[in-house]
C-alpha cells in the first residue's frame, strides 16, 4: 500500500541558488558529455544523510530558527567553494551532448520538519517515510530543460537532528562520482569549521574516452515510473549473509562468492518466481570500470565510467542460486578480460538498439524481456560522509526509480547488505511471501 507523511509536517524556510565562489574560466565553459553520459536519461540520483543532534553554541541552540540558519549558511558556504572544482554541477544542460558551465548555481532549500528524526527512521514504512527529506516530486525525476543539475535540501527535525539530501544529475556522473563530490564537500565543510582551506581536485574526462563522434548522438527515453510500483527495504545481516555465501560456494563451486553476487541472485530468483510472465528474464549489473580501463583511471575521475554484465534465465534451473552465481562470476571474469572502451557491453547494447530502432533489452521479436537492473553500491563508503558532526546515523536512497530495480549498499559500516527492491505491486505481494528470501533477511 502506498504511504506518505502529511505535507503539513514540512515548512520551507528558505530557497536560494548557490553559485561557485569564483567564476568558471571561459576555457571550461562547455563540458562535453560522453556517449555513456548521453545514453542515460536526465534523472537525478537522490541520496539523503541523517545526522543526530548537531551541536551548536548554547546561544544558537536556544533558537531553532537561528540554528537552521547557521547550519544552512555553513553548508552553503562550503558548497559554493566546492562548486568551483565541480563546476558542471553549477551549470545547465545545453543539449544532450553539452553542459553549459555558466555558474547558474545549485538549488539549496532549508526546511523544518515538525517531528523527530526517529519517527522517520523507525517508521514501519521507512522506505517511503524517508522521502520527506527530499524536495517534493524531485527524486528520480528527469531534469527539466534549463533546470539545476544539483539540488540540496537541509532539513532540521524537532529533536535537533538534521538530514542533508542531495539530488545529482546522472548526466554528470555515476555513483562513484557522487561519492567523490560528497567526500570533497564534507571535507571542505569540516575544514571551514577549522578555518582551513581545502581545494578538491576531481578529474572530469568528458568525452575523451567514450567519444560521441564514433557512435552519433542519441536521445534517452528512460523515465521514472512509480505509479504501479512498490519499494521494500530489506536487510541481510552479516551472520545470515555469511551462511548464504557458504552454502552457495559449496553448491556452485564459486570460490568466495561476494555479498552482491549472492544477494542479487537471490532477489532475481525470488522476483522471477513472483512474476506472472513466462518470458525470459535477465539480470543486468552496472559495472564501475575505472580500474579496468588501461591505463587505470583514478577514483576521483568524474563521469559515467560504466559498463554492464548480465545473466539470462529461460527456465527453472537457470534461476537456482548456484547456477545464477556461477554465471554472474563468469560474466565478471569475462568483463575483466575485455577492452572496456572498444568492447563495452553497455555501449554495444545501446548502439545495437539504435541500429535496430528498438529500445535497449528489447528482443528481436519486438517484446521486452523481464529485465531486472541491479546497481551495486557495496564498498562505496557513503556512511563515512562527515560534515563535522560525525558519521550519519542512516543513509538512504529515495523511493524509485522504476519497477524491476535492485539497489544494494552496505548496511551500517559493512554489517551486512541493505537492498532496496522496486517491483510492480502485484509482483511484490508474491515476492514478499517467498520463504527462501525470509530465511536470510532480518
Amino acid at each position: 500500500m502506498a504511504f506518505a507523511l502529511p505535507s503539513t509536517l514540512v515548512s520551507v524556510f528558505d530557497k536560494s541558488l548557490i553559485k561557485p565562489s569564483s567564476l568558471t574560466p571561459s576555457t571550461q565553459r562547455f563540458h562535453k558529455l560522453s556517449f555513456v553520459d548521453q545514453s542515460l536519461s536526465n534523472m537525478y540520483i537522490p541520496f539523503a544523510f541523517f545526522y543526530p543532534k548537531v551541536q551548536q553554541s548554547e546561544e544558537i541552540s536556544r533558537n531553532s530558527h537561528d540554528e537552521l540558519s547557521h547550519i544552512a549558511h555553513l553548508l552553503q558556504t562550503s558548497l559554493s567553494q566546492t562548486l568551483v572544482s565541480y563546476y558542471p554541477y553549477a551549470g545547465k544542460l545545453r543539449d544532450n551532448a553539452t553542459v553549459d558551465c555558466n555558474d547558474m548555481g545549485a538549488e539549496f532549500l532549508s526546511v523544518r520538519i515538525k517531528c523527530s528524526m526517529s519517527e522517520i527512521l523507525d517508521h514501519p514504512h521507512a522506505a517511503h517515510a524517508e522521502g520527506i527529506v527530499f524536495p517534493k516530486d524531485l527524486p528520480w525525476a528527469n531534469n527539466y530543460e534549463g533546470g539545476n543539475l544539483l539540488v540540496v535540501q537541509v532539513s532540521k527535525f524537532d529533536c535537533g537532528g538534521i538530514a542533508i539530501s542531495i539530488c545529482f544529475s546522472h548526466k554528470i556522473g555515476d555513483g562513484c562520482s557522487v561519492l567523490n563530490f560528497l567526500n570533497d564537500w564534507s571535507s571542505v565543510t569540516r575544514d571551514h569549521m577549522m578555518t582551513k582551506t581545502l581545494i578538491p581536485s576531481p578529474r572530469f574526462i568528458g568525452d575523451s574516452i567514450f567519444s560521441t563522434q564514433k557512435y552519433g548522438l542519441i536521445t534517452p527515453q528512460i523515465v521514472s515510473d512509480l505509479s504501479e510500483c512498490v519499494q521494500k527495504r530489506l536487510i541481510f545481516p552479516t551472520d545470515k549473509l555469511d551462511a548464504l555465501r557458504a552454502k552457495v560456494a559449496v553448491e556452485s563451486g564459486v570460490e568466495n562468492p561476494t555479498r552482491a553476487e549472492v544477494v542479487s541472485a537471490l532477489l532475481f530468483k525470488c522476483a522471477t518466481k513472483a512474476s506472472s510472465s513466462m518470458r525470459p528474464s535477465k539480470l543486468v549489473h552496472f559495472l564501475n570500470i575505472r580500474t579496468m580501463i588501461k591505463p587505470r583511471l583514478p577514483r576521483n575521475t568524474i563521469g559515467n565510467i560504466l559498463s554492464m554484465f548480465s545473466t539470462t534465465a529461460t527456465n527453472e534451473q537457470d534461476i537456482e542460486l548456484p547456477s545464477l552465481v556461477r554465471n554472474l562470476r563468469k560474466e565478471v571474469e569475462v568483463a575483466y578480460k575485455k577492452d572496456q572502451v572498444e568492447q563495452n557491453e553497455l555501449i554495444l547494447e545501446v548502439v545495437e538498439s539504435i541500429r535496430k530502432g528498438k529500445m535497449p533489452f528489447e528482443n528481436k521479436d519486438g517484446y521486452h524481456e523481464n529485465v531486472y537492473i541491479c546497481s551495486n553500491l557495496c564498498k562505496y563508503p557513503y556512511d563515512t560522509v562527515d560534515f563535522g558532526w560525525g558519521r550519519p546515523e542512516s543513509v538512504c536512497i529515495a523511493n524509485g526509480p522504476f519497477k524491476n530495480a535492485f539497489i544494494l549498499k552496505d548496511y551500517k559500516a559493512g554489517r551486512g547488505v541493505e537492498a532496496r527492491v522496486m517491483l510492480h505491486k502485484q509482483q511484490m505481494s508474491e515476492f514478499e511471501r517467498n520463504e527462501e528470501l525470509f530465511e536470510f533477511i532480518a
